[in-house]
């Protein structure tokens, strides 16, 4: 089989258990997508190998004529499933594939409140690719498999805080990132912030507050990193993502995205989320509201207590 998709980290992991359900009835899975994904899913053993979407003879994907190369690629999967929302994407694919492309869009439509790993599964269970799954089920019985085959060398101690996202509409303010570390160390625990290369703008605030900022080339690093701490707090972002499916216990802060579709899975995961009348805006609306309550009103107080819901001395 061959995956097919164009998202970023954070949406790809939350096909992860999409992935670990269809592994059941495929032999061997490839992924076609932003290639420090890939080779991370191949890392995490999720799948066989990886092509990076960047190579430039796949935008031919997107043209009248189909290179050669993407020809002899797609002509060699018995099966093809591309998270997309492109109709031209699938159409492309079916003049070349042996077999229909399978096109799953890769969220459900912005106003329905189905979690998107579920949404996923559900396709994937009405093509008649998997039985009944679950979310929490899979990932749970990725996490127990991977981290008896991997090992973990764990200093319970390392609190990782991303204060970022991949979008600045969903950042929890900075300040209240740095008063969390202080009050973590406070506590004698050692706050370890890490940002992504798009994040730039942070560090000198926060090495001013004498914090160091960690920052990672590869996904496959991030990943080995990650796996060392004991505790993970941040924003809505593709690195909560990582983290929670790595099994780190994490509190994930929301504002104007909605946790009912986007929450990490995993069974350590405590979500921060003021109590607001108004409906999650972020998928419908170009920008946040003049008084963003969902992103400020979220208090200190509440992520503290959520991390306590979460955190333990030693992780296993």
């Amino acid at each position: 089989m061959l995956i097919i998709h164009q998202g970023a980290l954070g949406d790809v992991v939350l096909t992860f258990a999409a992935i670990i359900a269809l592994r059941k009835h495929f032999d061997r899975i490839d992924i076609l997508c932003q290639g420090q994904v890939g080779k991370l899913a191949v890392k995490l053993g999720l799948v066989d190998k990886a092509h990076p979407l960047e190579a430039a003879y796949f935008a031919s994907l997107f043209s009248d004529r189909i290179d050669a190369k993407v020809t002899d690629l797609i002509s060699r999967y018995s099966r093809i499933i591309a998270f997309s929302l492109s109709g031209d994407l699938e159409n492309a694919i079916n003049q070349v594939a042996d077999s229909p492309c399978l096109r799953i869009p890769p969220r459900p439509p912005a106003r329905d409140r189905i979690h998107v790993s579920e949404y996923l599964l559900q396709n994937l269970m009405d093509g008649g690719l998997i039985e009944t799954a679950v979310t929490h089920n899979l990932v749970t019985d990725w996490q127990q498999l991977y981290a008896y085959k991997e090992g973990q060398s764990i200093d319970s101690s390392n609190i990782i805080i991303h204060p970022g996202s991949g979008s600045n509409r969903k950042r929890w303010p900075l300040n209240r990132f740095l008063e969390l570390a202080q009050v973590l160390a406070e506590r004698g625990l050692q706050p370890q912030f890490v940002c992504g290369p798009a994040e730039t703008d942070l560090d000198n605030d926060i090495r001013r507050h004498h914090r160091q900022v960690y920052r990672f080339t590869e996904l496959t690093d991030l990943a080995d990193w990650l796996k060392t701490g004991g505790g993970y707090i941040g924003n809505d972002s593709g690195i909560s993502h990582l983290a929670a499916f790595l099994g780190l216990p994490c509190v994930v802060i929301f504002g104007p995205s909605d946790p009912a579709r986007w929450t990490p899975p995993g069974p350590q995961v405590q979500i921060v989320r003021p109590a607001l009348d108004c409906e999650p805006c972020f998928e419908i609306e170009s920008d946040n509201c003049a008084q963003p309550a969902c992103r400020t009103d979220a208090t200190l107080e509440s992520v503290f207590h959520a991390f306590d819901g979460v955190y333990v001395s030693k992780r296993a």
